[in-house]
């Protein structure tokens, strides 16, 4: 098992072609040892690959390429001529160099480890969401064992720091609609299962709100984002975003509203509706529906829903995706502040994954291996620039 120190040591000597016959064979362990591991590093050397590829084409100057062949023409003669004089010089230093070695101590220097950005932000961000029943009492939510939740004298749910799940209460048990709300801060995710089963998975910086009970068409409301998994009841299920509505019948989708200019609808199976404003777009699974109220349209476009529904399991997985992008679900899961010194870092693109069960210091420093981005923490403030 490689610890996270030695799994960033081994990679960095992979891309140099540094590794030893013994570390080759450490790492192709690991890398055999799951299907987590090798799909890991795969994203790895992909991220590496595609940020020199993008380096090289920076670096492309065709006029400066021909100037450097005329130096070197003009200075091959010279190097001719000093050619005897250099090979002397080297067989002195190496002289030089080998008596020096010889009698000298043996003791061997220290040399002092880098510092890991593991070892700079080596946290994990803790859950610690927020319950409110209707009756306005709050219940936070931050311990691992389970507990039993009532509100207003009716037993509803047991929940921990990672999920709540209800019990199916009849319509006819509540005679006042009794709704709840969640509200999921920054560095949390958050699982409920709903009374009549449907499975919620919520996002960072989330607030959801809905019925204890449903009767008749069902609906619950969202800022933030969500992954659901709606059971079929013969019923619509209706998930409100400010003035936007994706309406369902039994399926599997993630919607994203954190801004209210706009909403994300993401369909992995079954088939949607996306309103707002008087119009309506049906999608279909693999389409995604791009809410935007400033443009008043709602446009359509075939996704891999993998990349957006991915956050669910805890990893996030990117595709030529801007670093911006990247860092700031980065926030989202570890409730940090990201700052950029150097605008230009924010639209260098990337190909990976990310794991949530990771610290945030361990998906910094793999970007920081295969690029020339810089990462520094100052009072929970992350900076972002590049190497000078």
């Amino acid at each position: 098992m490689l610890s996270e120190e030695e799994f960033i040591e081994l990679c960095s000597k992979y891309k140099t072609h540094e590794l030893t016959e013994a570390e080759y064979r450490k790492l192709r362990m690991w890398v055999d040892g799951s299907e987590e591991n090798y799909r890991f590093f795969s994203n790895y050397v992909k991220l590496y690959k595609a940020e020199m590829r993008a380096e090289t084409y920076r670096q492309a100057d065709s006029s400066k390429g021909w100037q450097a062949i005329e130096r070197k023409r003009r200075a091959y003669r010279l190097r001719q001529r000093l050619y005897r004089v250099v090979v002397a010089a080297c067989l002195l230093t190496a002289v030089i160099l080998g008596a020096f070695y010889f009698n000298s101590y043996d003791e061997t220097p220290v040399v002092e480890k880098p510092v890991t950005l593991a070892e700079v932000f080596p946290d994990l961000p803790k859950n610690k969401v927020t319950l409110t029943l209707s009756s306005g009492q709050q219940i936070v939510l931050d311990k691992d064992s389970v507990q039993a939740i009532s509100d207003n004298g009716l037993a509803i749910a047991s929940g921990s720091n990672t999920s709540l799940n209800y019990q199916k209460v009849a319509a006819n048990d509540v005679s006042v609609p009794q709704y709840n709300t969640v509200t999921v801060p920054e560095g949390s995710t958050f699982t409920l299962t709903l009374s009549d089963g449907t499975q919620v998975t919520l996002n960072s910086s989330s607030v959801f709100r809905y019925p204890v009970a449903f009767k008749g068409d069902r609906c619950v409301e969202l800022i933030g984002e969500a992954y659901f998994d709606v059971t079929h009841d013969g019923t619509s299920f209706v998930v409100k975003v400010d003035n936007k509505e994706v309406e369902v019948l039994g399926t599997s989708f993630n919607v994203s509203g954190y801004s209210k200019k706009s909403m994300i609808t993401t369909l992995v199976k079954g088939k949607v509706e996306v309103k707002s404003g008087g119009r309506r777009r049906l999608l279909l699974p693999g389409e995604q529906a791009t809410v935007d109220d400033e443009k008043g349209v709602i446009d359509i476009a075939s996704v891999d829903t993998e990349l957006y529904t991915s956050w669910v399991s805890g990893k996030y997985d990117f595709t030529e995706t801007p670093l911006s992008k990247i860092l700031r679900q980065l926030e989202l899961w570890y409730g940090v502040r990201i700052v950029y010194k150097d605008p230009q870092v924010r639209d260098l693109h990337f190909d990976g994954t990310v794991f949530r069960n990771k610290p945030l210091g361990f998906s910094l420093e793999i970007i920081r291996q295969v690029s020339d981005v810089r990462f520094d923490r100052e009072d929970g403030v992350v900076f972002v620039s590049l190497h000078k």
